[in-house]
């Protein structure tokens, strides 16, 4: 007689695709019911971005539902509490981010606020967003969410916020802060506030000479010369 009852013990090695009967067992994630979404965009994000695609010159690029862990991170000074700062904002995303066409270096956020950022939850999620920005030094637009848009009202927010001249230096800038006289004194980042570290050049024309870098590289790319 046969007992067809795996027992405790077959029952676990039934959970990791393991048959001791000899028989293939199939784990029930292999059949991936999954689909391709067709409301990747609401019909208002939608139309706001044909209009932005009008508004931005084409040397920038327009990135949509971007989360907000891609574009910030959590310093150096903050390490002690690292998993809480970051919880803050691996959840959340903000609905466009343009960034330089070159070099993807983000340049403005911007968000479509509906009528559910009236709630007390999302006035106190705002907040901490709106900070986030200023913290960081990024800059974030509002518009209110609605079907459509036209070009004059998003062009006129759009250069009355971030004007052309922040997106040409934005190109055109260069990570180098300029050169730093002979001090005994260790500077700190002026991007993330961070304590910068003495480093060494692996290669290229400068192979061989140190300067300062901040400590958070490659999320944080800030350098001086030493002189």
């Amino acid at each position: 007689m046969t007992n067809n009852n795996p027992g405790c013990l077959g029952y676990l090695f039934q959970l990791f695709g393991i048959n001791l009967g000899g028989k293939t067992t199939t784990n029930t994630l292999d059949a991936f019911p999954y689909g391709i979404r067709d409301d990747f965009l609401s019909p208002s994000e939608l139309s706001f971005y044909k209009i932005l695609t009008q508004v931005i010159p084409n040397q920038y690029a327009i990135c949509p539902k971007v989360s907000l862990k891609d574009i910030f991170f959590v310093t150096e000074k903050d390490r002690s509490k690292h998993q809480t700062y970051f919880n803050k904002i691996s959840k959340k995303h903000v609905d466009f981010l343009i960034c330089s066409a070159q070099s993807m270096k983000p340049v403005c956020g911007i968000e479509l606020d509906d009528t559910s950022h009236a709630r007390d939850d999302r006035i106190k999620r705002d907040e901490f967003v709106n900070r986030l920005y200023e913290e960081a030094g990024l800059k974030l637009i509002r518009f209110s969410n609605k079907k459509a848009y036209t070009i004059s009202e998003v062009q006129e927010k759009v250069q009355s916020i971030v004007n052309y001249e922040q997106f040409v230096s934005t190109i055109r800038g260069t990570t180098s802060l300029g050169k730093l006289e002979d001090t005994n004194e260790v500077p700190k980042c002026p991007k993330c506030k961070s304590p910068f570290v003495l480093r060494t050049a692996k290669s290229g024309k400068n192979k061989g000479k140190q300067f300062y870098g901040c400590v958070n590289y490659p999320k944080c790319r800030e350098t001086i010369d030493i002189d």
